[in-house]
C-alpha cells in the first residue's frame, strides 16, 4: 500500500507522524533520485492539506535527520506547485551527466526559475555553482538566458552573509533569495 493510499485510509494515525517516519513508509525507505521512495513521497505531498506540508518543512529544520535536505527539496517544490508554478522536480545529487538543479519553476508567461533549496545559510553557499546550473540549462537548450532567473529558498537564517554575497557578485541581477521561512507566516492555503 502507497503513502498516497495510507493517508487516504488512514489520516488520524498518519497525521502525527514526522516526515522521517514518512518517507521510511515509502518504496525502500531513502530519497534517491529516480526512486519509488521519491516517487511515492513526491505523490503523496501532493495530496496533504498545507498545514501538515507547512508541518514538514519545518521539520527538516528543527531536527536534523538523514537526508532532511532533500526532503525539505521536495516539500519546497510542492509549495512551488501549489503557487500555480509549472513545477518540474531536479535531482538530490546532480552527476556528471545530469544537472544538479533542485528544481525549476515556469511562471505562466514562460519565465523559468532554476531553484536551489538549503536549509540554512550557516555555510558558504557557491554562487558559482548555482550559477554554472543556469548556464548548462541553457547550454542544453532547456531555458533561455533573458527568460531565466535563480531563486535561494534557505529554511534557516543562522549566522550567514548570503544577502551580502549575492549583492557583492556578478550574480546579483539573476538571482533572488527566500530566507528564514520557517519564522515566516507563509499563509499557505489548500
Amino acid at each position: 500500500m502507497g503513502l498516497t493510499e495510507l493517508w487516504q485510509t488512514s489520516r488520524d494515525q498518519f497525521q502525527e507522524k514526522q516526515v522521517h517516519q514518512i518517507i521510511a513508509f515509502a518504496g525502500g525507505g531513502k530519497l534517491r533520485d529516480g526512486s519509488n521512495t521519491s516517487l511515492e513521497f513526491r505523490e503523496f505531498l501532493s495530496h496533504i492539506p498545507s498545514k501538515v506540508l507547512e508541518r514538514y518543512a519545518n521539520g527538516c529544520l528543527e531536527s536534523s535527520f538523514k537526508d532532511s535536505g532533500l526532503a525539505l527539496q521536495d516539500i519546497v517544490n510542492q509549495v512551488g506547485k501549489r503557487l500555480g508554478f509549472a513545477v518540474t522536480d531536479g535531482r538530490y545529487r546532480g552527476t556528471s551527466k545530469h544537472i544538479g538543479y533542485d528544481g525549476l519553476w515556469k511562471f505562466p508567461d514562460g519565465h523559468i526559475v532554476v531553484v536551489e533549496v538549503k536549509t540554512t545559510d550557516a555555510y558558504r553557499i557557491d554562487l558559482d555553482k548555482i550559477a554554472g546550473y543556469r548556464r548548462s540549462l541553457v547550454g542544453v537548450g532547456e531555458i533561455e538566458e533573458e527568460r531565466s532567473s535563480i531563486l535561494i529558498v534557505v529554511g534557516r537564517a543562522d549566522t550567514g552573509d548570503l544577502e551580502a554575497q549575492i549583492r557583492g557578485s556578478r550574480h546579483g541581477w539573476d538571482i533572488r533569495l527566500i530566507i528564514d521561512f520557517q519564522h515566516s507566516k507563509t499563509g499557505m492555503s489548500r
